[in-house]
């Protein structure tokens, strides 16, 4: 009686330890489903039944992993985050985020950048104000990305902190983070073009180059300071 009670057990556990697995294989195809489409048409062109017919899966299985489109896509972003930190996990310099960022997102170029990276780009446009085209103050998707943003913008500092001179990050210690706001200007601004209606023939990676350049300028003027601060000078 004992004994089968314990194969039971193992029977009852197994077959709930296949149904989480089930579910979770759902619910990551969900959220590919959603990504493929949030890339391609946007939030608003992004529908929870255009989910279910691109993932496979019943409508009804999207709406019981997620009560909303809201909540869907403040998952979608959280897993575009952590992809995010995955691809930025190691040292980088200016001239490899710059060229990601222009040439790779900006420049639609897809070997320098992934679904998940694009994806947070253009959620930086959803995030702006209703006024301006955006989601607006109440909505729960463009708070996730605000609050996403600002992680990002930490690991970016602490990136650039890595790459640029030890002796100006210590006496300069507000630098890296004035480089990791040039870094996003001018990737923004560039991504923000490229998907205007003011269509120009540019060489994105040219211009990558060039950002890169400005910004190691800054870097080198900083560096000439700090070394002519030094007390042997």
């Amino acid at each position: 009686m004992k004994q089968g009670t314990q194969r039971g057990t193992q029977r009852g556990g197994g077959t709930k330890g296949t149904r989480q697995a089930r579910s979770d294989r759902s619910r990551e195809q969900i959220l590919q489903a959603a990504l493929d489409l949030a890339v391609e048409h946007g939030y608003q062109g992004t529908t929870m039944a255009a989910v279910s017919t691109e993932s496979g899966l019943p409508i009804g299985s999207v709406y019981w992993h997620f009560k909303n489109k809201e909540q869907l896509f403040v998952a979608l972003l959280e897993h575009c985050y952590e992809v995010w930190t995955r691809i930025h996990a190691g040292p980088e310099g200016l001239r490899g985020k710059l060229s990601r960022g222009i040439a790779g997102l900006a420049g639609a170029d897809p070997e320098q950048h992934t679904k998940e990276e694009a994806l947070l780009k253009a959620a930086m446009v959803w995030a702006l104000s209703k006024r301006l085209g955006g989601l607006g103050e109440d909505s729960e998707v463009r708070a996730a990305y605000l609050r996403i943003r600002e992680e990002m913008f930490k690991v970016t500092v602490q990136r650039v902190t890595e790459s640029v001179p030890a002796e100006v990050a210590e006496r300069f210690p507000d630098v890296p983070a004035k480089l990791a706001v040039l870094s996003l200007a001018f990737t923004d601004g560039f991504y923000v073009h490229a998907n205007s209606e003011v269509h120009l023939d540019l060489d994105f990676e040219e211009y990558a180059d060039l950002a890169t350049q400005a910004l190691e300028g800054v870097v080198d003027n900083f560096a000439r300071r700090a070394a002519q601060e030094r007390p042997d000078s």
